[in-house]
């Protein structure tokens, strides 16, 4: 799921190497997604009993999940995929070589040839082991991303096609008027987080200033931004993005502003970037499955029915613990293969495709698929 090709130092400075602490952030991200469902799929009712409310507002006998699903917070998750999203496209957009219309046309097309063949197959599977009845409708509606009746998290995935308009938008206007038009757009989308009508699409509405938001880091803004935080530190970053919200209402743009400076932090600041524990063997390796990783845990929760009795009379977090530690182990081997055998070709079948006649923009990069 990582960006093949991707040009380094756009719009941020000097040439370097692209910076894999984002794929090592990301791979956690898809890890504790599953934590998360997991830990939901045996008591559903946390989702209204728990998720919104702060520690100090839940009960004393949900403290306990409460601890857990903030740790392992789906919520934050996908903030940090929709923020990668924005820093990594807009650089694979500045990227880019030709006239406008082959360069907008040439990131669309690659854009649903790295999402879409990932996703189908993982819908196709999905709608075989669930135990609801779906019809032919719901199942190419979620192929299609019109719904996502099937593969529930694939939401993310409608938004992040929704996205690809918004930020051909920010691309030109970065071009025109640099990081000012940036953050022209990042005004306009904070705007629509309560206004969702100014967009097409409500999700769009709801999350689209979080990919403006990542568009901002790799510019002079993120760095100014990573030299103000260097002192702080990267880690008290993410403690604060991950568990402000749990302890304070209303953190929505402060959380997302948090998210902004520890992608700014692991972009921009040299120590950061190049921390043992986003960057060493493993975490880049779920980073670059980490897109497969997301979708085919999905499969799993579906086939509850095969969980034996003695797990349901567990706790709520200890099954779902016992339960994640079998998934995520499934979940890496099916995203491995996903990417080798789906993703890649649907990678490189991009490539060719805008490599031919209409398409100028040979330098445009495989735009990255979040989570």
């Amino acid at each position: 799921m990582r960006n093949v090709g991707c040009t380094d130092g756009i719009m941020g400075g000097g040439p370097k190497q692209r910076l894999l602490a984002l794929d090592g952030l990301r791979a956690y991200a898809a890890l504790a997604v599953i934590v998360y469902h997991a830990i939901l799929l045996f008591d559903h009712g946390l989702i209204q009993r728990v998720l919104p409310k702060t520690f100090w507002d839940v009960d004393a006998s949900d403290v306990w999940a409460k601890a857990w699903l903030s740790t392992f917070n789906g919520a934050a998750a996908v903030e940090l995929f929709f923020l990668l999203s924005g820093c990594v496209l807009i650089r694979s957009l500045d990227a880019a070589r030709g006239r406008w219309p082959s360069v907008a046309a040439s990131f669309a097309i690659k854009r649903a040839l790295r999402i879409y063949p990932g996703l189908i197959p993982c819908v196709a599977v999905t709608a075989a082991v669930t135990p609801s009845a779906l019809s032919w409708g719901d199942i190419a509606g979620n192929m299609a991303l019109w719904n996502f009746d099937v593969v529930g998290p694939s939401w993310t995935l409608q938004v992040e096609m929704l996205a690809i308009p918004l930020l051909l938008i920010v691309s030109i206007l970065h071009r025109n008027w640099g990081a000012w038009g940036m953050l022209a757009v990042l005004v306009v989308a904070v705007i629509a987080r309560k206004n969702q009508e100014m967009f097409v699409a409500p999700l769009l509405g709801q999350f689209g200033y979080l990919f403006i938001l990542g568009t901002l880091v790799p510019s002079q803004v993120g760095r100014f931004t990573a030299s103000l935080a260097k002192p702080v530190g990267w880690m008290p970053v993410v403690l604060a993005f991950v568990f402000l919200r749990q302890c304070l209402g209303g953190m929505d743009l402060v959380t997302a502003a948090l998210g902004f400076v520890l992608l700014a932090l692991l972009y921009h600041d040299d120590k950061a970037a190049t921390a043992p524990v986003l960057v060493s063997r493993v975490p880049q390796f779920l980073g670059k499955v980490s897109f497969g990783i997301y979708l085919w845990n999905v499969p799993f929760f579906y086939m509850s029915y095969l969980l034996p009795k003695a797990l349901w009379s567990l706790d709520t977090v200890t099954a779902g613990l016992i339960i994640s530690a079998g998934i995520v182990p499934l979940s890496i081997f099916l995203a491995t293969l996903s990417y080798r055998f789906i993703e890649v070709p649907g990678i490189m079948l991009g490539t060719r495709l805008t490599s031919l006649g209409p398409f100028g923009s040979r330098r445009l990069s495989a735009p990255e698929a979040a989570n």
